[in-house]
C-alpha cells in the first residue's frame, strides 16, 4: 500500500480509525509498519544529531507509514526560529509530522507558516502536569472540557494538522473531535476520536520510565487507558536467563555453534608459538 499523504489522512477524518504508536529503533518501527500501523512517532531524541540517527532508522524500516517526529524540548522550546530549524532537519530525514508537546502556539504558527505539518498535545500534558493538579483524567468538569476544546481549536487555527488528546473524558473527546477539522488521536480519551495511540512500551510489555524524568522503570498495573497485547520484557528475560544457564552449565556453545580446524593445524600452531622466544 502506498504511503498516504497528510491531506489524505485529513480527508479520511470520521471515515476510519487510525492507529499510532511510537518507536526509537529499526526493529520496533519495522514490526509496527508490517502490522499496518498508520502513524509511527519517532521518540527518544535529545539533540539534532539524534533526530537524524533515529529518523533514518524509522523511515528505512517503515517506508509506507506516516512518520511523526517528537522534537526535543531543549530545541523546540527555545524560539520560533530554532523550532523551524529543527523541524526542517527532521523533515529532511523523512518526518511527515513534527510533534511538540506543551509548546507555545507561536511555535506552531511559525512552523506552519513555512509549510511544516505539525501536531500538538491536549488534555493531560505530563510536561506541565505539576502545575495542573498532577497526573490524572482531564475534561471531567465543564470549565476544563471547554478549555480543552478551545486549546484544540487554537492548535487548528495555528496550523496544526493533528493533536494527541491524552486522558480526556471519552464523551468530551468525542464531541471535540467532531467539532474540529484536524485529526484527534486518542491516548486514553475513548473510542470516538480519529484514531488510537498507544505507547509501544505499554502494548508490547517493555518496562521503561512512564514519562521523562520519572526515574525508575514503571512497574505494576498499566494505566487504565493502556492495554498490553504481549509481554516482551518477560520474553526477553526468559531468553537472557536461558542463555546464562546454558553458559554456566557448559551447554552453550555446542558443537553446532563452534568452528573447528583440523587437529594437525592445531599441533603445528602449538609447535610454532611454543618455539617463539
Amino acid at each position: 500500500m502506498a504511503k498516504p499523504t497528510i491531506g489524505e489522512l485529513l480527508a479520511g477524518k470520521r471515515t476510519r480509525q487510525l492507529t499510532m504508536t511510537n518507536a526509537t529503533d529499526y526493529n520496533t518501527a519495522r514490526a509496527a509498519a508490517e502490522a499496518g500501523i498508520d502513524i509511527i512517532s519517532g521518540r527518544g531524541m535529545y539533540d539534532e544529531q539524534q533526530i537524524g540517527l533515529v529518523l533514518d532508522q524509522i523511515v528505512k524500516a517503515a517506508p509506507n507509514a506516516v512518520i511523526a517526529c517528537n522534537l526535543p524540548a531543549t530545541i523546540a522550546y527555545v524560539s520560533d526560529s530554532e523550532a523551524i530549524r529543527a523541524a526542517m532537519i527532521a523533515r529532511d530525514h523523512g518526518a511527515d509530522i513534527i510533534y511538540s508537546s506543551g509548546n507555545t502556539l507561536s511555535r506552531f504558527e511559525a512552523m506552519a507558516s513555512v509549510g511544516i505539518n505539525c501536531g500538538g498535545h491536549v488534555g493531560l500534558v505530563p510536561a506541565r502536569s505539576s502545575r495542573e493538579g498532577g497526573l490524572g483524567a482531564r475534561g471531567k468538569t465543564l470549565d476544563e472540557a471547554v478549555r480543552i476544546y478551545e486549546e484544540t481549536l487554537a492548535y487548528q487555527r495555528a496550523g496544526a494538522v493533528i493533536v494527541e488528546m491524552e486522558c480526556v473524558a471519552a464523551d468530551i473527546a468525542a464531541e471535540i473531535s467532531k467539532r474540529v477539522d484536524i485529526l484527534v488521536m486518542s491516548l486514553g480519551s475513548g473510542p470516538n476520536c480519529d484514531g488510537q495511540f498507544l505507547f509501544s512500551a505499554d502494548l508490547l510489555g517493555i518496562q521503561e520510565p512512564r514519562y521523562p524524568g520519572m526515574g525508575k522503570p514503571y512497574e505494576g498495573p498499566l494505566p487504565r487507558h493502556a492495554k498490553r497485547y504481549t509481554d516482551l520484557f518477560e520474553e526477553a528475560k526468559r531468553g537472557f536467563s536461558a542463555f546464562k544457564a546454558e553458559v554456566t552449565s557448559g551447554e552453550f556453545p555446542g558443537p553446532e555453534h563452534t568452528i573447528r580446524v583440523d587437529a594437525s593445524v592445531v599441533e603445528r600452531f602449538r609447535a610454532t608459538v611454543d618455539a617463539k622466544p
